[in-house]
Protein backbone atom coordinates (compact mmCIF):
# COMPACT_ATOMS: atom_id res chain seq x y z
CA UNK A 1 0.00 0.00 0.00
CA UNK A 2 1.68 3.50 -1.13
CA UNK A 3 0.51 6.59 0.34
CA UNK A 4 2.56 10.05 -0.68
CA UNK A 5 1.97 13.01 1.46
CA UNK A 6 2.93 16.60 0.39
CA UNK A 7 3.46 19.42 2.34
CA UNK A 8 2.85 22.81 1.21
CA UNK A 9 1.46 26.51 2.09
CA UNK A 10 -1.96 28.80 0.91
CA UNK A 11 -3.04 31.20 2.58
CA UNK A 12 -0.79 31.67 5.68
CA UNK A 13 -1.75 27.74 6.11
CA UNK A 14 0.38 24.47 6.06
CA UNK A 15 -1.18 22.11 3.49
CA UNK A 16 -0.85 18.50 3.61
CA UNK A 17 -2.27 16.90 0.31
CA UNK A 18 -2.43 13.17 0.43
CA UNK A 19 -2.54 10.85 -2.49
CA UNK A 20 -3.17 6.82 -1.45
CA UNK A 21 -4.99 5.00 0.85
CA UNK A 22 -4.51 6.07 4.36
CA UNK A 23 -4.87 2.96 6.51
CA UNK A 24 -2.78 0.89 9.22
CA UNK A 25 0.23 0.48 7.06
CA UNK A 26 0.47 4.34 5.86
CA UNK A 27 -1.40 5.95 8.72
CA UNK A 28 2.18 6.22 10.81
CA UNK A 29 3.81 7.87 8.15
CA UNK A 30 0.19 10.66 8.16
CA UNK A 31 0.79 10.59 11.50
CA UNK A 32 4.22 11.65 11.28
CA UNK A 33 3.72 14.43 8.87
CA UNK A 34 1.01 16.18 11.16
CA UNK A 35 2.61 15.80 14.16
CA UNK A 36 5.72 18.01 12.56
CA UNK A 37 2.72 20.57 12.18
CA UNK A 38 1.18 20.79 15.45
CA UNK A 39 3.35 23.27 16.92
CA UNK A 40 3.74 25.30 14.13
CA UNK A 41 1.53 27.84 15.44
CA UNK A 42 -0.40 27.77 12.16
CA UNK A 43 -3.34 26.16 10.69
CA UNK A 44 -3.32 23.28 8.97
CA UNK A 45 -5.44 21.99 5.86
CA UNK A 46 -5.50 18.30 5.02
CA UNK A 47 -5.92 17.90 1.44
CA UNK A 48 -8.00 14.31 0.83
CA UNK A 49 -9.05 14.60 -2.32
CA UNK A 50 -6.46 12.17 -3.88
CA UNK A 51 -7.11 9.84 -1.25
CA UNK A 52 -8.48 6.47 -2.57
CA UNK A 53 -9.66 5.01 1.26
CA UNK A 54 -9.51 5.70 4.84
CA UNK A 55 -9.85 3.53 7.75
CA UNK A 56 -10.17 4.10 11.30
CA UNK A 57 -6.48 4.14 11.80
CA UNK A 58 -6.13 6.68 9.74
CA UNK A 59 -9.46 8.42 10.93
CA UNK A 60 -8.02 8.06 14.31
CA UNK A 61 -4.64 10.26 13.38
CA UNK A 62 -6.76 12.97 11.60
CA UNK A 63 -8.70 13.03 15.17
CA UNK A 64 -5.28 13.04 17.25
CA UNK A 65 -3.98 16.19 15.04
CA UNK A 66 -6.99 17.68 15.30
CA UNK A 67 -6.57 17.73 19.02
CA UNK A 68 -2.85 18.56 19.26
CA UNK A 69 -3.64 21.53 16.87
CA UNK A 70 -6.79 23.06 18.90
CA UNK A 71 -4.17 22.70 21.65
CA UNK A 72 -2.52 25.37 20.07
CA UNK A 73 -5.22 27.50 19.02
CA UNK A 74 -4.56 26.40 15.79
CA UNK A 75 -7.25 24.70 13.11
CA UNK A 76 -6.83 21.73 11.16
CA UNK A 77 -9.33 21.57 8.16
CA UNK A 78 -10.28 19.04 6.17
CA UNK A 79 -10.57 19.13 2.04
CA UNK A 80 -12.33 17.82 -0.64
CA UNK A 81 -12.53 13.94 0.58
CA UNK A 82 -13.80 12.16 -1.85
CA UNK A 83 -16.77 9.86 -1.70
CA UNK A 84 -15.16 6.77 0.25
CA UNK A 85 -13.38 8.81 2.75
CA UNK A 86 -16.18 10.99 3.32
CA UNK A 87 -18.62 7.94 4.05
CA UNK A 88 -15.90 7.16 7.09
CA UNK A 89 -15.76 10.37 7.95
CA UNK A 90 -19.82 10.67 8.30
CA UNK A 91 -19.89 7.19 9.82
CA UNK A 92 -17.48 8.65 12.91
CA UNK A 93 -19.81 11.45 13.79
CA UNK A 94 -16.21 13.25 13.05
CA UNK A 95 -17.97 16.36 10.87
CA UNK A 96 -19.58 17.43 14.15
CA UNK A 97 -16.75 19.28 15.40
CA UNK A 98 -14.08 18.71 12.56
CA UNK A 99 -14.33 21.52 9.43
CA UNK A 100 -14.79 19.92 6.25
CA UNK A 101 -14.07 21.91 3.10
CA UNK A 102 -14.83 21.27 -0.35
CA UNK A 103 -12.07 22.81 -1.90
CA UNK A 104 -8.53 24.90 -0.61
CA UNK A 105 -9.88 27.81 -1.36
CA UNK A 106 -13.07 27.33 0.54
CA UNK A 107 -10.34 26.30 3.53
CA UNK A 108 -8.56 29.54 2.81
CA UNK A 109 -11.60 31.06 3.60
CA UNK A 110 -12.57 29.69 6.49
CA UNK A 111 -9.11 30.38 8.23
CA UNK A 112 -9.59 34.00 7.54
CA UNK A 113 -13.27 34.08 9.00
CA UNK A 114 -11.62 32.29 11.92
CA UNK A 115 -8.67 34.54 12.20
CA UNK A 116 -11.57 37.41 12.23
CA UNK A 117 -12.95 35.64 15.30
CA UNK A 118 -10.06 35.35 17.08
CA UNK A 119 -8.87 38.88 16.73
CA UNK A 120 -12.51 40.09 17.73
CA UNK A 121 -12.66 37.98 20.74
CA UNK A 122 -9.14 39.18 22.17
CA UNK A 123 -10.25 42.53 22.86
CA UNK A 124 -10.93 42.99 26.13
CA UNK A 125 -14.52 42.52 27.05
CA UNK A 126 -16.67 45.73 27.40
CA UNK A 127 -19.68 45.31 29.59
CA UNK A 128 -21.16 48.76 28.34
CA UNK A 129 -24.81 48.18 26.95
CA UNK A 130 -25.43 48.76 23.44
CA UNK A 131 -28.75 50.05 22.36
CA UNK A 132 -30.26 46.84 20.34
CA UNK A 133 -30.50 47.25 16.76
CA UNK A 134 -33.29 46.76 14.23
CA UNK A 135 -34.92 43.41 14.50
CA UNK A 136 -34.81 41.07 11.30
CA UNK A 137 -37.76 39.34 10.06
Amino acid sequence: MDLKIKVSDAAGAAVVSVTGELAAETAPAFGKALDHLSSSSRPVMVDLEGATGMDGLGLSVLVQAFRRLREHDCALIVVAPPPAVRKVIDESGVENFMPICRTIEEAAALITVMRRRAYDTDDAYDATPRPAGPELS
